[in-house]
């Protein structure tokens, strides 16, 4: 029985199959590249959230002469609200996040969206480098509880956060949609750099 809850569970994480994960590692230097993480559900109410943006345009073509104080406090609310949404919708559709070390810094960027910007680290604080789950000894409603909560992440986060690293405190999420073997291959790639 809990096996049927499984497969109805993945329900919850079908998507566009996009995924990529590449790496380039040298002496004293790691590219690493990973698509974003996204599911049907995720696209259809970014996507909707994005008619946000035309709201108060038809509402103002509409009633023409009755644009009041309140109609543009709420036309600017629902504008921000289109605006992350399309923010998002273009991520999962087309992000894509890259991890560059070199020079003693290692540098995350997000790419395929707008208003992002890149975050450096000094390498040398860079800790506790780790996987952040193991699919391999997870009980069954282990993985039923992952697959919903992955739905949830995929909603609010850009990054779901396959690997981890403590930096001065904080805990750093990198890349999604990995496999075990991509996640130990990343972790030993960078730990040869530490």
């Amino acid at each position: 029985m809990l096996s049927i809850f499984e497969l109805y569970s993945r329900l919850f994480n079908l998507s566009f199959p996009r995924k990529k994960f590449e790496y380039v590692s040298s002496k004293d230097k790691l590219f690493a590249l990973n698509t974003s993480a996204n599911t049907f559900i995720a696209l259809i109410f970014t996507l909707f959230s994005c008619a946000f943006l035309f709201t108060g345009f038809i509402e103002a073509f509409i009633n023409k002469s009755e644009i009041s104080i309140e109609f543009i406090i709420v036309f600017s609310l629902h504008f921000l609200i289109g605006l992350s949404g399309l923010r998002h919708f273009l991520w999962l559709i087309n992000g894509r996040q890259e991890l560059t070390i070199e020079n003693g810094e290692l540098i995350l960027i997000k790419k395929g969206t707008f208003l992002t910007k890149p975050k450096t680290y000094s390498f040398d604080s860079v800790t506790n480098i780790r996987s952040a789950i193991s699919d391999d000894n997870l009980s069954i409603i282990d993985k039923i509880q992952q697959n919903i909560s992955l739905n949830r992440k995929v909603f609010f986060r850009q990054t779901l956060g396959q690997i981890l690293f403590d930096y001065k405190g904080k805990t750093i999420r990198v890349f999604n949609d990995m496999n075990s073997k991509e996640r130990s291959e990343l972790i030993i790639e960078i730990m040869k750099l530490k």
